[in-house]
């Protein structure tokens, strides 16, 4: 593989180190693993995209350049009302990454082994991860926030969406594994695969205490089932019988102290003891303030976004939004929106032209982007947009190209 494109395997595999450097940005950004990637992936992007031709066009390109071109519009406008600086420049390419990594993956991702190999380097990266997450449950834990009342660990990264990113991530992956037959692995292999991985999931999630992350991990579950049910109908009377009896021994005491500290606010609304602006933890109250905003912008403003029309929009375009629809309509408009819903709707139409395992990695794929998009933002997480962008470049290739070495 040609440097121009190789760079992105050690990425992916390094990401989890680099992410523990994230407060060395507070002595020096020019001291900060971070910075130097955030800079260098879009210049390495746009080498390959000039030396690499794609394999194909595909509509979901076009669909892509439209949504690409007013995030680039509205980066410009950003720089140029609210002065060229580190910060305006860091949110410029930190909003406009995933245009780059889809335009890369599509020179990068020509067959289902170049998909494959992406993979691979992320379970690896995952290793790193895992050590992280068994000193903190064994040893001490390195940061812990408290969320309603609740203790949630996070290591060295700036998030717990960080280690959300490789639970829900690994699930994905090991249903995939699970529905691919291309490895001749034994259904038992492939069962105690998928089951492991969904029991360390479960535990990150449970230390994490992330509301949407559960919602991620419950939907990739059902899609694996209903798609097990047209595969395999034994597999899936197994997995429910198992879920169930789990759900019968444990449910009660987790959903308890796990699930219901989460939620005891949405109750509060819903039984009338809270206004409705208490939802998902304030969030409902945030976005309708966003909203008004945006409703009292001018014309340009809701058409092509507030960088158009207001000197410092920071506060309504990046995650302090809580909702990657609604931040993506603050950020790049009416129009942008639009784009955006009509590439996600194209690569769900694509994703059912597929076998099992392509269908179930792309629904889940989408999964994944509109469940975390309601209460979060993944479109602002790079280790996340490294596996599922080059999903969707892949569902960009004819489908007979799956099979390609």
């Amino acid at each position: 593989m040609p440097w121009s494109l190789a760079w992105f395997v050690l990425l992916v595999l390094f990401r989890p180190v680099i992410d523990n450097f994230y407060y060395l940005k507070e002595t020096s950004p020019f001291l900060s693993p971070l910075y130097i990637v955030g800079v260098l992936t879009p210049l390495l992007s746009v080498v390959a995209i000039i030396k690499v031709p794609k394999p194909n066009y595909s509509r979901l390109d076009s669909v892509m350049a439209v949504y690409s071109t007013l995030i680039f519009l509205s980066c410009a406008f950003l720089l140029i009302r609210a002065g060229f600086s580190m910060d305006s420049l860091e949110v410029s390419l930190k909003l406009s990454l995933p245009a780059f990594v889809y335009f890369f993956g599509r020179r990068f991702i020509r067959s289902k082994k170049d998909l494959l190999g992406i993979f691979q380097t992320f379970i690896y990266s995952a290793a790193f991860v895992l050590v992280i997450l068994g000193y903190e449950l064994i040893f001490n834990p390195i940061s812990v926030q408290m969320s309603r009342g609740l203790e949630r660990i996070q290591g060295n990264f700036a998030d717990v969406i960080n280690y959300a990113i490789y639970a829900t991530c690994g699930v994905l992956l090991a249903g995939f594994y699970y529905f691919d037959k291309s490895k001749s692995w034994k259904f038992n292999k492939r069962v105690t695969i998928f089951m492991i991985t969904v029991v360390i999931s479960l535990v990150i999630i449970s230390n994490i205490h992330h509301t949407a992350s559960y919602a991620v991990i419950m939907g990739l579950f059902i899609i694996f089932l209903v798609n097990n049910l047209r595969s395999n109908l034994g597999g899936a009377v197994f997995f429910i019988l198992t879920a169930a009896v789990v759900v019968y021994t444990f449910g009660k005491e987790t959903i308890d102290e796990n699930i219901m500290p989460l939620i005891e606010t949405d109750i509060q609304v819903y039984e009338g003891e809270k206004d409705s602006e208490a939802l998902l933890h304030g969030r409902v109250g945030r976005w309708e303030s966003f909203l008004e905003v945006f409703d009292e912008s001018n014309v340009v403003s809701k058409l092509i976004g507030l960088p158009s029309g207001m000197d410092e929009p920071f506060k309504y375009i990046s995650k302090g939004a809580h909702n990657d629809f609604l931040r993506i309509m603050m950020f790049t408009g009416l129009a942008g929106l639009f784009a955006y819903l009509i590439f996600l709707f194209s690569s769900f139409m694509r994703t059912l032209k597929h076998d099992t395992p392509m269908r179930f990695l792309g629904l889940g794929t989408l999964a994944i982007f509109f469940l975390y998009s309601i209460s979060t933002t993944p479109s602002l997480y790079a280790p996340l947009l490294y596996i599922l962008i080059p999903v969707f470049c892949m569902l960009a290739l004819p489908v007979n190209m799956m099979d390609k070495k």
